[in-house]
C-alpha cells in the first residue's frame, strides 16, 4: 500500500477517537448535571421530612421483660383481627361469585 493511504487511514483514526472521546465527555458532562440536580432535589425532600418529623413513639419494653399476661392479651387481640380480616375477606368472595354468578341474567 503507499504511504498516503496509511496517512490518510491514520489521520481518520485519530479525528474518530477525538470526535468519540468528545461525544463521551459532552455526554458525562449532561449525566452529571442530571443527577446533581436530582440530587438536589432528593436533598431538599429529606430536608423537609426531616423538619416534620413527628416525635417519636413512647419506647415499648421487649416482650420477654413483660408480665406474659400482657404479651399473650396482645397476641390474643392480634390474632382475633386476623380472624376478622379473613372473615371479611371471605365475605367480599361470597358475595364477588354471587354478582358474577348473576351478572350475564
Amino acid at each position: 500500500m503507499p504511504i498516503w493511504i496509511w496517512v490518510i487511514l491514520v489521520v481518520f483514526l485519530i479525528a474518530m477517537t477525538v470526535a468519540g472521546l468528545a461525544y463521551a465527555i459532552r455526554h458525562a458532562l449532561s449525566a452529571w448535571r442530571t443527577v446533581a440536580d436530582t440530587g438536589g432535589r432528593i436533598a431538599e425532600v429529606m430536608s423537609r421530612l426531616e423538619a416534620t418529623r413527628q416525635p417519636s413513639r413512647k419506647s415499648e419494653q421487649p416482650s420477654f421483660v413483660q408480665p406474659l399476661s400482657m404479651v399473650a392479651g396482645r397476641y390474643a387481640d392480634a390474632h382475633a383481627e386476623i380472624i376478622r380480616h379473613q372473615e371479611r375477606k371471605r365475605d367480599r368472595h361470597v358475595l364477588i361469585w354471587k354478582r358474577w354468578k348473576s351478572f350475564n341474567d
